[in-house]
């Protein structure tokens, strides 16, 4: 089988395809034939060395790739079906590497079912991004009706936590670019912020007394934690960035804290083909132009994310 590699840090230019061996499944692993993986900006730190310190006990050829869909190969142990359509996470900096390969192997916990209709190309976006925002609602535990700060919300993070926040009846404010009103709207937001002048007054007039908590994905939440109620919560999803507000309950959350909780990743499966989690694909490119995809997200600017199929 295939899959894209690199031997060394840097450019984009440093991605090769490479044929590697098929892997075998070890015990509580599965094999999916994988249809789509994802460009993201962790792939991107991947390559180009600023995760090094985190991979000295890797031997290259490395494969980045953090998300995916695909199709049950071997389901080894677990109650998956040969073919059954799946999305999942993976965790690339491992001696088998990540999702920008035909074939992977990975924790069986770390796969989620979808309907045989998804699409799967599009579905491959959704996976880290909603499991990283479904554990951040987790930690606040708000309840309906209740008030949530989304910054960032055009993001691909803040675009999840939008739905996410919706589905789970909460009242969703979001600040963004004018530019990008009409996305977020259409995510579900019901009160759009200014990105930057005006920020504060506009959330004090539509609430006066601040709100429930916030899902920082611009990483400004030090500079707007006093907008949280008293005992409200406030989450970073950064680890390097610290929030410090004693009056809140503060969370550093990680897409890798979740990896195995096969719950949440099915939850957001199921959201994904009911149609409540909507996919975000800039472009889609053939696995073998992953240097372009690469080229392309770091050039930034996209609202989705470049998809690379692994179907020929």
């Amino acid at each position: 089988m295939q899959a894209v590699t690199f031997n060394e840090f840097g450019g984009p230019e440093v991605l090769t395809i490479t044929d590697m061996p098929t892997p075998v499944a070890g015990p509580d692993e599965v094999l999916v034939k994988v249809t789509a993986s994802t460009v993201n900006p962790t792939d991107v730190m991947m390559r180009n060395g600023t995760q090094a310190p985190l991979m000295t006990d890797l031997t290259p050829p490395y494969i980045a790739g953090m998300e995916f869909s695909g199709t049950i190969l071997d389901p080894g142990t677990s109650s998956l079906q040969i073919g059954q359509p799946v999305i999942g996470v993976i965790n690339p900096r491992t001696p088998s590497g990540g999702s920008y390969a035909q074939i992977i192997k990975v924790p069986a916990a770390s796969v989620a079912t979808v309907s045989t209709d998804t699409d799967l190309a599009g579905a491959a976006t959704v996976p880290m991004n909603a499991l990283t925002a479904a554990l951040s609602l987790d930690f606040l535990a708000l309840q309906p009706g209740q008030t949530l700060m989304v910054t960032g919300g055009a993001g691909m993070l803040g675009g999840s936590a939008i739905q996410l926040a919706k589905a789970a009846g909460l009242t969703v404010l979001a600040n963004v670019a004018d530019k990008d009103r009409t996305l977020v709207e259409g995510l579900g937001a019901d009160v759009i912020l200014p990105r930057d002048a005006g920020l504060e007054e506009a959330l004090r007039n539509a609430y006066p007394e601040g709100v429930d908590g916030v899902i920082d994905g611009a990483l400004i939440g030090q500079q707007i934690s006093h907008l949280v109620k008293d005992g409200g919560g406030i989450v970073s999803l950064r680890g390097n960035y610290k929030i410090e507000d004693e009056r809140l309950r503060v969370l550093n959350v990680s897409v890798m804290k979740g990896m195995l909780d096969t719950a949440t990743m099915q939850r957001i499966a199921d959201l994904i083909s009911s149609g409540g989690l909507v996919p975000r694909v800039a472009q889609s490119l053939n696995f073998r132009d992953a240097e372009e995809g690469h080229r392309l997200t770091e050039l930034g600017g996209m609202r989705g994310r470049i998809v690379l199929t692994f179907t020929d």
